[in-house]
């Protein structure tokens, strides 16, 4: 550089002004780039490049002088609403700040673009700002990929929700001689926040020759797969039920049916078996928690005998354990979500922390509710996993 020429730009080598190649420079880049001044009324566009006139259709001739929300003419007679980001390119030019807007705009031929717009202002040497500088991005095809993601998320998540109603009812079928109640708490965030659907699942029917099955299961991950497996899951689950009243031997049949169904996912189940003349419970694990029993009188105590998860094994180990079952006594299934729950940096609740906060209430809907505040207490806030139980009372 060697000194000043014109209006006291510097130039460059050969006396070119430095003024002349940054407009040329503008007018070379690929990108629409307007400026507007904020002295004008209405602060119109006083100059545009030439990649703007090719993107918006209109030449300088037609935009010079304007204001450019006339880019959003016609918009609310096709349903488009621009108000918001409008809104916001208004408070970011009167606050003389930079920021970037997406925002709909129409071309000269009537056809609509998604405008992602850069907007910089000019600071005079008193701090003040005159002009406004307006990058713009076609960024249509970005946005509707953007929309058919969300749209496919959105039904994606609405299956996943009405799959989730089905293996996590509110309310069960009535079965004669049983209380039941039944909980379930979706994962949250640190944040507070709902996680994804989860895999657990419960149920509760009768057979055609009286006699019930109480089953709780909990499916490896979380989204739309997980849950739908974990319907798959329940339904081998139901159709074994038909064949045997053993809860073993129902375990070995569902693990045989579902064993490529679940790939590399794998399951723990619950299943209590009920028969009305039988004053006991048979209760089968395949890598499922042991069962709570709370005695009409009497402390509670876990029962079962763990066995073999399904999914990776074609058959599994699994064990009928007989647990007394009288009028008044209760049992409590429920998922890992319940013993596993910690505040980070604080031990797990834990089967003993489960067992010294079940009092004396024989209540299934007492008991189900002091499960959850238990838990809520024991991570303070903190995040959880998928939480879900089910009380079972056999009445006189």
């Amino acid at each position: 550089m060697d000194g000043s020429a014109g209006r006291g730009l510097p130039v460059l080598h050969q006396g070119v002004p430095l003024d002349r190649v940054l407009l040329r420079a503008l007018q070379a880049v690929q990108q629409a780039v307007c400026v507007s001044d904020l002295s004008q009324p209405d602060q119109p566009v006083v100059w545009v490049n030439e990649a703007f006139e090719r993107e918006t259709g209109y030449p300088a001739g037609e935009v010079v002088g304007r204001n450019c929300r006339f880019l959003q003419d016609g918009l609310d007679e096709l349903g488009i609403d621009a108000r918001t980001p409008a809104a916001r390119i208004r408070r970011l030019v009167e606050e003389g700040r930079d920021g970037t807007v997406v925002i709909p705009n129409r071309r000269r031929d009537g056809s609509v673009f998604v405008n992602e717009l850069s907007l910089s202002p000019l600071t005079e040497p008193d701090g003040s700002v005159r002009f406004y500088v307006a990058v713009q991005r076609d960024v249509t095809a970005r946005a509707r990929a953007e929309q058919a993601r969300d749209v496919a998320h959105r039904e994606a998540a609405e299956l996943s929700d009405q799959l989730q109603r089905q293996l996590v009812p509110h309310h069960l079928p009535r079965v004669p001689g049983l209380d039941v109640a039944v909980r379930y708490q979706p994962g949250t965030r640190a944040d507070g926040t709902r996680g994804e659907v989860s895999g657990d699942f419960y149920d509760l029917w009768t057979r055609s020759d009286g006699r019930s099955f109480a089953v709780i299961g909990d499916v490896s991950g979380k989204g739309p797969r997980a849950a739908a497996t974990t319907a798959a899951l329940r339904w081998a689950v139901r159709g074994a039920g038909g064949g045997t009243h053993r809860p073993a031997q129902l375990l070995n049949l569902v693990a045989e049916a579902v064993h490529d169904a679940l790939d590399e996912r794998f399951a723990t189940v619950a299943v209590v078996g009920l028969d009305p003349l039988e004053p006991f419970a048979t209760v089968s694990l395949a890598g499922h928690p042991q069962l709570v029993l709370l005695p009409a009188d009497g402390p509670a105590r876990l029962v079962g005998h763990p066995g073999t998860l399904l999914g990776p094994f074609g058959a599994v180990d699994v064990f009928d354990t007989e647990v007394p079952f009288g009028p008044g006594d209760c049992l409590l299934l429920y998922t890992d979500g319940v013993t596993e729950a910690g505040e980070p940096g604080r031990e797990a609740l834990g089967e003993e922390g489960l067992l010294a906060a079940l009092g004396g209430s024989r209540d299934p809907q007492v008991l189900a509710d002091t499960v959850l505040r238990t838990v809520t207490e024991h991570v303070a806030g903190g995040p959880t996993d998928d939480l879900t139980l089910m009380v079972v009372r056999r009445t006189a």
